[in-house]
Protein backbone atom coordinates (compact mmCIF):
# COMPACT_ATOMS: atom_id res chain seq x y z
CA UNK A 1 0.00 0.00 0.00
CA UNK A 2 2.85 2.24 -0.37
CA UNK A 3 3.45 4.35 2.54
CA UNK A 4 0.51 3.30 4.07
CA UNK A 5 0.57 1.04 7.64
CA UNK A 6 -0.47 -2.24 8.29
CA UNK A 7 -3.31 -0.78 10.25
CA UNK A 8 -4.32 1.85 7.37
CA UNK A 9 -4.25 -1.10 4.85
CA UNK A 10 -7.67 -2.49 6.62
CA UNK A 11 -9.57 0.58 6.67
CA UNK A 12 -12.75 0.94 4.51
CA UNK A 13 -12.00 2.49 1.04
CA UNK A 14 -13.96 6.10 1.77
CA UNK A 15 -11.18 6.52 4.65
CA UNK A 16 -8.25 6.48 2.66
CA UNK A 17 -9.36 8.80 0.72
CA UNK A 18 -10.10 11.34 3.32
CA UNK A 19 -8.83 12.85 6.63
CA UNK A 20 -10.89 10.57 9.07
CA UNK A 21 -8.67 10.72 12.42
CA UNK A 22 -8.81 6.89 13.07
CA UNK A 23 -12.43 6.78 13.08
CA UNK A 24 -13.77 3.82 11.61
CA UNK A 25 -16.85 1.46 10.99
CA UNK A 26 -18.07 0.21 14.03
CA UNK A 27 -19.77 -2.74 14.55
CA UNK A 28 -22.33 -4.31 17.57
CA UNK A 29 -26.17 -5.62 18.56
CA UNK A 30 -29.37 -3.67 18.78
CA UNK A 31 -30.68 -4.70 21.80
CA UNK A 32 -34.64 -4.16 21.90
CA UNK A 33 -36.22 -2.73 24.68
CA UNK A 34 -38.59 -5.86 25.22
CA UNK A 35 -36.20 -8.64 26.41
CA UNK A 36 -33.31 -7.19 26.75
CA UNK A 37 -30.21 -9.55 25.71
CA UNK A 38 -32.59 -12.06 24.27
CA UNK A 39 -33.62 -9.98 20.90
CA UNK A 40 -30.49 -8.76 19.20
CA UNK A 41 -30.05 -7.67 15.83
CA UNK A 42 -26.60 -7.09 14.31
CA UNK A 43 -25.82 -2.95 12.93
CA UNK A 44 -23.03 -0.72 12.06
CA UNK A 45 -21.99 2.65 13.03
CA UNK A 46 -20.65 4.93 10.45
CA UNK A 47 -18.24 7.80 11.23
CA UNK A 48 -19.78 11.07 10.50
CA UNK A 49 -18.20 12.52 7.31
CA UNK A 50 -18.77 16.14 6.55
CA UNK A 51 -17.45 17.68 2.96
CA UNK A 52 -15.36 20.72 3.85
CA UNK A 53 -13.10 23.20 1.78
CA UNK A 54 -9.80 23.85 3.97
CA UNK A 55 -6.83 26.35 3.63
CA UNK A 56 -3.80 25.29 3.80
CA UNK A 57 -1.27 28.30 4.03
CA UNK A 58 2.30 26.86 2.74
CA UNK A 59 0.59 25.24 -0.47
CA UNK A 60 -2.05 28.63 -0.79
CA UNK A 61 -5.12 27.20 -1.58
CA UNK A 62 -8.24 25.75 -0.82
CA UNK A 63 -8.41 21.57 -0.78
CA UNK A 64 -11.69 20.25 -0.86
CA UNK A 65 -11.87 17.25 1.48
CA UNK A 66 -13.73 14.17 3.41
CA UNK A 67 -13.61 14.71 6.98
CA UNK A 68 -15.25 13.34 10.36
CA UNK A 69 -15.96 16.09 12.76
CA UNK A 70 -13.32 14.25 15.09
CA UNK A 71 -10.75 14.85 12.55
CA UNK A 72 -11.80 18.84 11.97
CA UNK A 73 -11.54 19.35 15.83
CA UNK A 74 -8.21 17.35 15.39
CA UNK A 75 -7.03 20.05 12.99
CA UNK A 76 -8.26 22.72 15.02
CA UNK A 77 -6.26 22.19 18.01
CA UNK A 78 -2.86 21.35 16.17
CA UNK A 79 -3.58 24.93 14.79
CA UNK A 80 -4.63 24.54 11.09
CA UNK A 81 -4.60 21.98 8.41
CA UNK A 82 -0.76 22.27 7.76
CA UNK A 83 -0.01 22.13 11.44
CA UNK A 84 -2.39 18.69 11.48
CA UNK A 85 -0.48 17.67 8.98
CA UNK A 86 2.91 18.34 10.23
CA UNK A 87 2.69 16.92 13.61
CA UNK A 88 1.12 13.53 13.03
CA UNK A 89 2.27 10.25 12.18
CA UNK A 90 1.68 8.84 8.76
CA UNK A 91 -0.05 5.72 10.67
CA UNK A 92 -2.10 8.25 12.89
CA UNK A 93 -3.36 9.73 9.47
CA UNK A 94 -3.79 6.43 7.66
CA UNK A 95 -5.05 7.96 4.21
CA UNK A 96 -3.59 8.15 1.02
CA UNK A 97 -4.71 10.93 0.39
CA UNK A 98 -3.38 12.51 3.68
CA UNK A 99 0.28 11.17 3.25
CA UNK A 100 0.03 12.69 -0.35
CA UNK A 101 -1.11 16.22 0.89
CA UNK A 102 2.02 15.85 3.98
CA UNK A 103 4.60 15.07 1.29
CA UNK A 104 3.75 18.15 -1.04
CA UNK A 105 3.61 20.52 2.63
CA UNK A 106 6.98 18.58 3.32
CA UNK A 107 8.68 19.13 -0.40
CA UNK A 108 7.53 23.02 -0.15
CA UNK A 109 8.76 23.45 3.57
CA UNK A 110 12.36 21.93 2.14
CA UNK A 111 12.97 25.25 -0.10
CA UNK A 112 12.87 27.70 2.73
CA UNK A 113 15.42 26.26 5.61
CA UNK A 114 15.11 29.38 7.76
CA UNK A 115 11.24 28.97 8.05
CA UNK A 116 8.01 29.58 6.03
CA UNK A 117 8.03 32.73 5.65
CA UNK A 118 4.43 34.39 6.78
CA UNK A 119 2.11 35.67 4.07
CA UNK A 120 0.22 37.64 7.10
CA UNK A 121 2.55 39.69 8.58
CA UNK A 122 2.51 43.16 7.89
CA UNK A 123 6.06 44.93 6.11
CA UNK A 124 8.07 47.05 7.72
CA UNK A 125 8.74 50.62 5.93
CA UNK A 126 11.56 50.57 4.03
CA UNK A 127 14.22 53.33 5.06
CA UNK A 128 13.56 55.96 1.99
CA UNK A 129 9.79 55.89 2.50
CA UNK A 130 10.35 57.39 6.28
CA UNK A 131 10.26 61.13 7.32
Amino acid sequence: MGGLSKHAAHLFKRAQRGLFAGRMITFGNRVSDCGGNEYKSRRTWKPNVVNKKLYSEILDKVIPLKVTTHALRCIDNKGGLDNYLLKTKDEDIASIRGIELKKQVQEILKKFPDGFPDRKAPQAPKVEDLP
